[in-house]
């Protein structure tokens, strides 16, 4: 019986633990048969489409983006002869769509399916390895070479030599390159993206079409072993990582089903490894897909037909949408009822891999049709049926048949794509757009010039529907994430680092100022070694040192506040408490804000020709806020959350005086940790990243020497240079995932690089007092041959001496 759902509402489905919903039909788009492409045919919609994600957007509650559409070989009649020279293109489209939120059904007309408009944007000719376009002529026993394999191809006319082109799938990848399959070979054509044949992917022998021991590709007579006439590689997606090009042959080989159409059923799925090749040779994986079997006039005998695949998507590596559907519907020219048209939700988990096996030849899977025991299917449940009349009636839609009617469902539903609601409060709902492949039907058709009429015309459909899809990874919000999670890490690690670096830097630069005219006379509140009070801070910008090279701009401002305390004899110790805070920032709305409390404590040896010192410091209260990423679909995602941080500190170095100079060579070591806590972004819907913790560590040793003068008086100016030696770890492992999916695929891990290399820092002081307990400090630093130039910093201070 026809397999109806009239359901006014979400239809929930349990697909392995995790529920799908499908939450109905939001809106339709028309595009009238006589429409025209950009080459001036009639337009042939869609065997297949692409949405380009990149230029998908929200605003309020209109959704526009760019789409593209695959047309197959033009207006043919096998059983008649008749067939196309119809170059290969993709046709592009501007989308523009408004979900309908109406509870009213519109009126049964096709003015009724306006909530999706598609204005016509050009396209894309695709052109051959030799330059030539496709052609849409079935090759009969003719065939060409290129790139090494021999493909489908007209031996005589003018298209001689021309690859004949059967296009039904097309997969597009984010960098605008794209593979088509088409039935004749079947074959896998992967293109540029400005549509030239770069490759093939390899096909097993078990689907290519072999008559009396030799390939053939024709389309009328049917072949001994391998695809079905017209029933090739129907559907093709790619992995959202990238990584995985699978394809689904439309139904099961000719050696893999029986004399009967039901029989039909055991159809296969290819796994491809594009990964470190586009174009493998073989598949890495292969499973066995049954398609549901339906009875073609609906009236509740035994099943006759199989209910054929037509396109496919890969929600993660395991997981799929197929489309599968009977062949009833406006087009036919009948008037059977429509009985099956569905989206099957489909698992491979669990299910046999026969790649690389016999059945890769011509040993069947299924003979007479009966999977071979041992061979386990992949699972499949249903999560949307199309065949749903209340839906369809609110949109001036029909399932009516006898006579079917301009707004009647077409027979050949036959593309799919997948674009994200965008919605914070539904971050795993996602628009599914079904089209029509109308075969070129019009009553007013052209091609190559040349007119013709079809007899009846059928007109372009694209339907949106709401899914629920908890494992779907968005293709483009996981790349945007890897692309950017990595650095929205390391500007939190480097932040909590230089500010582990400040709670140590203000006592490093009193303890310097200490030392240039410690013992000397005429120095003032410099000069004398008892207890005193001190205030100091610092201001540094572009800190690349400790970002790894980073192209950012951040500032930091530091105080600090501290005691020091004469021990027995050169001994000395001190406290210090401050705080401070800055920001980072960078091109395309990276942005950091980071604010802390700092504490550390000091001791040394101070004698007078050497010195050594010690200070542990850090920052236990780290507030990293306003948090902002560049996020997927033009939205920016916000977050905020906490660090702690270690900072330790030694050094040792010779006091030679003569004269006037003092001269401090020394060696040193710097040690800095942190630890950032996990946090989870909001603002981007889907695009939200939760991070796991990130400790960062760094190491450093330092060797140069410090220079002071002191015969100016109470004023002494210094320099000081050093070599800083990484001694690492110099990165950190990330791991991050997108928040709301429920799939491993959503998971990644990355390097967060800080110190990536040795630099030189190289500063000039000033000194003197204002009285004979009050002294004052200015000194300038920059740190050179960073990756990214040169980082700045200067820092003051204020010691009262008792």
């Amino acid at each position: 019986m026809p397999n109806l759902q009239p359901v006014d509402g979400p239809v929930a489905v349990d697909v392995g633990g995790t529920t799908v919903v499908n939450q109905g039909l939001q809106g339709v788009a028309r595009l009238p048969a006589t429409t025209r492409d950009f080459l001036g045919d009639s337009l042939g919609s869609f065997s297949s489409l692409a949405v380009d994600l990149s230029t998908w957007r929200r605003s309020g509650d209109t959704y526009t983006g760019t789409l593209y559409t695959l047309p197959d070989r033009g207006y043919n009649n096998p059983d008649g002869g008749l067939f196309s020279d119809y170059t290969g293109r993709l046709n592009r489209f501007t989308l523009s769509f408004t979900p309908y939120t109406g509870s009213a059904a519109l009126p049964q007309a096709t003015a009724s399916q306006r909530q999706i408009t598609l204005t016509p944007d050009g396209g894309i000719v695709l052109t051959d390895a030799r330059g030539q376009r496709f052609s849409g002529l079935d090759p009969a026993a003719g065939t060409t070479t290129q790139l090494g394999a021999v493909l489908p191809s007209a031996a005589t006319g003018p298209s001689a030599g021309r690859i004949s082109l059967d296009a039904e799938g097309l997969a597009r990848r984010l960098d605008g390159s794209f593979y088509i399959s088409d039935e004749y070979g079947p074959n896998i054509y992967y293109f540029s993206r400005e549509g030239r044949l770069q490759g093939l992917i390899g096909i097993p022998a078990a689907l290519q079409p072999v008559t009396n021991g030799q390939l053939n590709f024709n389309s009328v007579n049917p072949p001994d072993t391998g695809r079905r006439n017209n029933q090739g590689l129907e559907a093709l997606a790619l992995t959202p990582d990238g990584r995985g090009l699978v394809a689904i042959l439309q139904s099961a080989t000719l050696q893999d089903s029986g004399p009967n159409q039901q029989q039909r059923t055991n159809t296969r799925i290819l796994y491809y490894d594009v990964s470190g090749t586009p174009t493998p040779g073989a598949p890495s994986r292969e499973y066995v897909l049954q398609l549901p079997a339906y009875q073609q006039n609906g009236n509740g005998t035994a099943s006759n037909r199989t209910a054929a695949q037509s396109e496919m998507l890969a929600l993660n590596d395991t997981q799929f949408l197929v489309l599968s559907r009977d062949s009833n519907g406006l087009g036919t020219g009948n008037t059977t009822p429509i009985v099956y048209k569905s989206v099957l939700f489909v698992d491979t988990a669990g299910a046999t891999n026969i790649a690389g096996t016999a059945y890769d030849g011509t040993t069947p899977i299924a003979p007479n049709g009966t999977l071979r025991p041992g061979l386990t299917p992949v699972q499949t449940r249903e999560v949307v049926n199309m065949l749903n009349p209340v839906q369809l009636n609110r949109f001036g839609m029909n399932l009516n048949t006898n006579p079917a009617s301009q707004t009647t469902l077409p027979e050949k539903i036959e593309a799919m794509g997948l674009v994200p609601v965008l919605s914070e409060r539904a971050p795993n709902d996602y628009f599914l757009l079904v089209g029509n492949d109308n075969d070129f039907l019009t009553r007013q058709g052209v091609i190559n010039g040349q007119t013709y009429d079809a007899g009846i015309n059928n007109d372009n459909i694209l339907l949106a529907y709401r899914l629920t899809l908890p494992t779907y990874v968005d293709p483009l919000s996981l790349a945007v994430m890897k692309a950017t999670a990595p650095t929205v890490l390391q500007g939190l690690g480097a932040g909590a680092l230089s500010l582990a670096a400040s709670a140590t830097r203000s006592v490093q630069d009193h303890l310097s100022a200490l030392r240039r005219s410690a013992g000397l006379p005429g120095q003032g509140a410099w000069g004398t070694s008892g207890p005193a009070l001190w205030v100091g801070g610092d201001f540094v910008f572009a800190d690349q040192p400790r970002n790894g090279g980073l192209s950012l701009d951040r500032t930091i401002a530091q105080g600090s506040a501290g005691i020091d305390l004469p021990l027995t004899g050169p001994w000395r110790a001190g406290l210090a408490v401050g705080g401070g805070g800055g920001s980072l920032s960078r091109p395309q709305g990276f942005r950091q804000d980071q604010s802390a409390f700092t504490v550390a404590a000091y001791g040394g040896y101070y004698g007078p020709t050497f010195y050594a010192q010690g200070i542990v410091g850090g920052a236990p209260i780290i507030d990293l806020s306003g948090i902002r990423r560049p996020a997927a679909y033009g939205l920016t995602a916000d977050a905020k959350t906490s660090a702690t941080a270690l900072s330790l500190d030694g050094e040792a170095g010779l006091i030679l005086d003569r004269d006037a100079f003092r001269l401090m060579p020394f060696v040193g070591l710097s040690h800095l940790s942190a630890r950032v806590s996990g946090f989870t972004e909001t603002g981007a819907a889907g695009n939200n990243v939760a991070y796991g913790g990130l400790t960062v560590l760094q190491t450093t040793a330092r060797f140069g020497a410090e220079l002071a003068y002191t015969g100016f008086g109470g004023i002494v100016p210094s320099v000081r240079v050093a070599y800083n030696l990484g001694l690492g770890p110099q990165q950190s492992a990330g791991l991050f995932r997108l928040a709301s999916v429920q799939n491993p695929m959503a998971v990644a891990t990355s390097a967060i690089p800080f110190l990536k290399s040795d630099f030189v820092t190289a500063g000039v002081g000033l000194q003197g007092s204002l009285t004979e307990n009050l002294g004052w400090r200015v000194d300038y630093q920059a740190a050179i041959g960073t990756r990214a130039g040169v980082a700045h910093g200067v820092t003051a201070g204020l010691r009262y001496q008792f």
